[in-house]
């Protein structure tokens, strides 16, 4: 079988679907049964084995980064008028040049939106939160994907989603037979692991933290991850708690966040909160398994990434009820409800305070991670493609 796909979203600083494309690619490159791949990165064509070789996201700085400040000018344009539709006039072009010489491979575009392709095509549609909360999105955005969803949905042979959350969602909002979308979780990269305060010492002393000795957060910074909340949580705790577990803020900055980054920036001041901007992912592992909780409040996801990740790094989880992380964390994380600030307060004394409610979150969190990898989420997209490419 030969795959073409699509890896707009391998520009650093990866996010959620950069990293959902990446370990896809590692993971075929790993299967005899995937012939030729090739990835369209928005400009060109090229083997997946030489962009994946030309990529270093583990060395990818953190911090005021090069990366970080071309994130937000890219973040900048696309929120422009017309900026969505003049690219992807632009790159659609490139991309039908391209895919002649590609006619009979699988197209999987892992970033909503398929380009025209002749041969059986696949999408993934991460998650509906455009429609679901459009006021945490550029008015651009929105109205770019409520035009050009429907159109990928009816060219789609096949929708792939993260979650049973946003399966049974999609179904209902585009009335898509249900036999043609299917849910596939994600995995936890093998780097996320418990690790010992020895074995994180130097990677925690360069960002002046301690293990076991902070609360956590990862994932961009924007609205629609409830930070807001957290921080209303956060200082409604004791002053004494919060100067035993200062509150660790890491991720790149998103969508529609001045007033939250502004906020951000008052307790950092303070010395209340340390905010270490985007963390390589050579270091991120690190980051989570030195957490005493992690703390995940998004109101939305369509998988959760990072509740899983810090899971398999044997730390206990906080998110929210109701989601898609409450889907697949099972019982294996602490609930709050969405948005109730008291209720997380509650939920991070609980286990700060309850030492055996604290291990038992902790073995039952490895347990239910060690059920999700990359290699599984792999063999399931594979399997859609077969079919695919057999319709």
């Amino acid at each position: 079988m030969n795959v073409l796909m699509g890896a707009e979203s391998l520009r650093p600083p990866l996010t959620g679907i950069g990293n959902y494309t990446l370990n896809l690619l590692h993971e075929y490159s790993r299967v005899p049964d995937v012939g030729a791949t090739c990835c369209f990165d928005g400009h060109r064509f090229l083997p997946a084995a030489d962009l994946l070789a030309g990529l270093d996201s583990a060395s990818a700085p953190s911090g005021g980064t090069r990366s970080g400040v071309l994130g937000y000018l890219r973040r900048t344009l696309r929120a422009a008028p017309l900026a969505y539709q003049l690219k992807s006039m632009v790159s659609n072009t490139r991309f039908k040049q391209g895919a002649q010489r590609c006619r009979n491979f699988v197209y999987h575009e892992p970033n909503f939106i398929l380009r025209p392709h002749d041969g059986p095509s696949v999408t993934t549609v991460h998650d509906l939160s455009f429609i679901r909360h459009p006021e945490f999105h550029p008015a651009e955005r929105v109205a770019w994907l409520s035009r050009q969803l429907p159109k990928t949905l009816a060219r789609a042979d096949f929708v792939i989603t993260d979650s049973e959350v946003v399966r049974r969602e999609l179904i209902s909002q585009f009335n898509i037979p249900s036999a043609r979308v299917r849910a596939i979780y994600l995995g936890a990269d093998e780097r996320f692991m418990p690790r010992s305060a020895q074995q994180s010492e130097a990677v925690l002393a360069k960002y002046g933290l301690v293990h076991g000795a902070y609360l956590a957060y990862v994932g961009t910074i924007e609205p629609r991850k409830g930070l807001s909340i957290l921080l209303d949580a956060w200082q409604r705790l004791s002053a004494d708690v919060r100067r035993a577990w200062p509150l660790v803020i890491a991720g790149a900055p998103g969508w529609l966040n001045a007033d939250l980054m502004a906020r951000i920036q008052v307790l950092r001041a303070k010395g209340e909160v340390k905010f270490l901007q985007f963390v390589s992912a050579q270091d991120l592992p690190f980051i989570y398994a030195g957490a005493k909780t992690f703390v995940f409040p998004s109101l939305y996801e369509g998988f959760g990434l990072p509740v899983l990740e810090a899971m398999a790094s044997g730390v206990p989880v906080i998110c929210a009820g109701g989601t898609s992380m409450a889907e697949f964390a099972e019982d294996a994380c602490t609930l709050f409800e969405a948005g109730d600030a008291e209720a997380l307060t509650t939920a991070i004394s609980r286990l700060l305070e309850d030492s055996g409610l604290h291990e038992r979150m902790v073995q039952v969190g490895q347990a239910r991670a060690s059920q999700f990898s990359w290699a599984r989420c792999a063999r399931e997209t594979l399997q859609v493609y077969s079919e695919a490419a057999e319709t």
